[in-house]
């Protein structure tokens, strides 16, 4: 099949993990037989054409170099207002996007077009005239909240998809209590990870005193002052640990602060985001790794589907799309969000308990591989191309 892929995030160069996982997938395909094209946004310094595993990328151009800075920021989807560079940039993003789209599938004629997250991608690429597949992915289905602008668009990218997949069922359930009509076509389909990638952790020898490990946004909803408040409660009680948190965010001041305040500078550090390519080593020095998010901000939780493929134990909250991933008692051990003393009672269980950890990851592992193994969920992708290409042909 000819397959065109629609993204506002794609690997920028090698290692880049933003839309790593668009660009496994794509390739995913291109290994099952399938001619693959990728339309997605041009970004400083970047070939406006290139091939890169078998994927012909198109970058589309949206201003000069300087200007081109709504894609890969991680905030397309929370608003512009401190950011007037970005804003101005709206409408000549979505205008090329859209226009991108529009010439690609007229001229090379796509059998099933596939955009990742609804907005810009499902909206740029709906009424082509071609079968489309649309993936929500998380932060797009927070917009269908409620009755604005962004929401009654939703509606209407949505409705005409062929297929709308999610990445858990959490999700699903929020696109489909959104958009009831569409509950028969709304499926979940996990992404592929770098399995082989991840799986390099587990030559890595644990960190010593027992390190626990946070990787991600420092934002509120993260709940990372919860996991912070949980060291201090170990210390307490005579555990010696490590707590080594790893991202960038308006909370960063906050939560140094509250590490200040708890007397906690000696066993907390907080450091910047390291590259993807580290990232097996950091999961596979840690002994546990702990996602500890708030309410419903978690689609997933991919970090923790990572951290076990690198042989690190996972606590989650009871949050999301976390369950999912978080097993009690199987692949993980859950606490309640926002309790810090259920997620310190829950750590200690692992610090101590090393038969349970053993137990607790290696299943959460075979779990993943299952899941989350680039071939399969492309495999599973391309059954769904052939579907719809089908149904359209009726």
């Amino acid at each position: 099949m000819r397959v065109l892929v629609a993204s506002h995030n794609y690997p920028r160069r090698e290692g880049d993990p933003a839309g790593a996982f668009v660009a496994r997938l794509a390739r995913g395909c291109v290994d099952l037989g399938d001619e693959v094209q990728a339309i997605v946004p041009h970004a400083p310094g970047l070939a406006e054409q290139e091939s890169a595993g078998g994927v012909a990328v198109r970058r589309f151009r949206y201003g000069p170099d300087a200007w081109e800075r709504v894609a890969y920021t991680g905030h397309l989807h929370r608003g512009f207002l401190n950011e007037p560079r970005r804003m101005v940039m709206i409408p000549p993003f979505l205008a090329r996007f859209r226009s991108t789209v529009r010439s690609v599938t007229a001229s090379w004629l796509p059998d099933v077009i596939h955009a990742h997250w609804w907005i810009p991608s499902g909206w740029a690429a709906s009424g082509t005239g071609r079968p489309l597949v649309i993936t929500c992915h998380g932060s797009d289905v927070r917009l269908l909240d409620g009755y604005g602008v962004l929401s009654l668009l939703a509606h209407r990218v949505l409705r005409r998809a062929a297929a709308v997949t999610t990445v858990s069922e959490f999700l699903r359930r929020r696109v489909v209590a959104a958009i009831p009509e569409i509950a028969s076509r709304c499926i979940v389909l996990p992404m592929p990870l770098d399995v082989e990638r991840f799986e390099r952790g587990r030559q890595e020898a644990r960190a010593t005193p027992p390190r626990i490990l946070y990787a991600g946004n420092l934002v509120a909803s993260k709940g990372v002052d919860v996991l912070i408040r949980a060291a201090g409660h170990l210390l307490r009680d005579g555990h010696p640990v490590q707590l080594r948190i790893l991202g960038e965010g308006p909370d960063t001041e906050r939560l140094a602060t509250l590490v200040k305040s708890l007397a906690l500078e000696s066993i907390v550090e907080i450091l910047p985001f390291v590259g993807q390519e580290q990232m097996p080593a950091e999961y596979g020095a840690a002994t546990v790794t702990v996602l500890a998010t708030r309410g419903d901000a978690e689609g997933l939780g991919l970090t923790l589907v990572e951290a076990l493929l690198a042989g690190c134990a996972v606590i989650g909250s009871r949050a999301g799309g976390i369950p999912e991933v978080v097993i009690p008692e199987q692949t993980g051990l859950a606490f309640n969000d926002g309790d810090d003393i259920d997620l310190a009672a829950q750590l200690g269980r692992l610090l101590t308990d090393v038969p349970l950890r053993e137990r607790l990851t290696e299943e959460g592992a075979r779990r993943a591989r299952v899941t989350f193994e680039p071939s399969a969920a492309a495999g599973r992708f391309h059954a769904l191309y052939q579907d719809v290409l089908a149904d359209s042909s009726r």
